[in-house]
């Protein structure tokens, strides 16, 4: 029995180990001009792969229409995104352990919607009707623990308001809540849970780059580029299948923007759900990706912002939730 068990981990090892090494794409040729300089270096100059060996840019970062990421480490990918007023921007660079690395969603995607018809909210499927989602290859497995740094919390917001928001637009994703009746498509032995409160920040710059990876999941408030009302950077485990989400950090502009945890109040002027940024950003945490506002715009993972005092976002439009079904 304990040769028969030893044989099947053995088996079960070498399939993951092929399923992880089918994926990894053929390096491109790669100008050495573009690998000697220091600091930060487009993902426009770089090819969609390249090999570590011909072009040394481990430990750099790769910047793209105004975020970021430092190359990670071998076997590990990286996700970023910036949710703006005029639509999000992306960027997921992959490092994989023969030295490998892969550039995907390089390029200014709100110029990817220029010259499509606009149909936006008022025309857009209802939330319940709506079945559009964006499957990234990422999902979390088990228990994910997060933690708050109520220090960096801007003057319109309580500690314990910004606290009760930000845990709410998490399980918001968690918890698949939504008014469609869907009810909850996520189960049981997948969480995550508030850890309590850091001192902390969130890994991710000024500029709106991955900063690094110090292994815990934090969220916070502080400065971003203008622009950007929520930095998120998800970093993930090459896995079989789906890869596993290690650590997911959110940054929240507090320069720029104004916050709210009561967007329905009459005296709300020009400021941002919490929650309800929030719950998108989490939903990247969580694997999905972006669905094009000009014809989703009445779902939670549409690519931009439903501005300010609105708190439609909180809840989970019917391609969001087979989202998760379809994953979990």
């Amino acid at each position: 029995m304990r040769r028969l068990a030893l044989l099947c981990t053995t088996i079960a090892l070498a399939a993951l180990a092929v399923g992880v090494i089918a994926r990894i794409p053929a390096a491109q040729t790669t100008s050495p001009e573009d690998c000697r300089s220091g600091g930060h270096i487009a993902a426009a100059a770089l090819p969609e792969t390249l090999d570590l060996e011909n072009c040394p840019i481990g430990g750099r970062v790769i910047t793209d229409n105004g975020i970021g990421t430092v190359v990670p480490g071998p076997g590990e990918s990286v996700y970023v995104d910036a949710l703006t007023r005029d639509g999000s921007q992306e960027l997921e660079v992959t490092r994989y352990r023969n030295g490998t690395v892969e550039l995907r969603y390089v390029g200014d995607e709100s110029e990817e919607e220029q010259g499509e018809p606009e149909i936006g909210a008022a025309s857009s499927p209802g939330e319940c009707s709506d079945g559009a989602y964006d499957d990234l290859n990422s999902k979390v497995k088990g228990d994910l623990l997060w933690r708050f740094n109520p220090r960096t919390t801007p003057d319109e917001l309580s500690r314990k308001g910004a606290v009760r928001a930000i845990r709410s637009g998490t399980a918001n994703i968690a918890n698949t809540r939504n008014n469609c009746r869907l009810g909850d498509r996520v189960p049981s032995y997948v969480s995550i849970s508030y850890d309590g409160s850091t001192r902390d920040h969130a890994q991710v710059g000024t500029g709106g780059s991955c900063t690094g990876n110090d292994k815990e999941t934090v969220v916070s408030f502080g400065r971003l580029p203008k622009t950007a009302l929520a930095v998120t950077c998800t970093v993930v485990a090459l896995e079989d299948g789906y890869d596993r989400v290690h650590w997911s950090d959110i940054k929240i502009n507090k320069t720029n923007f104004n916050w709210t945890t009561r967007p329905e109040a009459r005296s709300c002027r020009e400021k941002y759900d919490l929650a309800s940024t929030v719950t998108h950003e989490r939903g990247h945490t969580f694997g999905l990706g972006h669905v094009s506002e000009s014809s989703h715009a009445k779902l939670t993972m549409s690519d931009r912002s439903n501005g300010p005092c609105q708190s439609s976002e909180r809840s989970l439009g019917r391609g969001d939730v087979l989202g998760l079904a379809r994953k979990y």
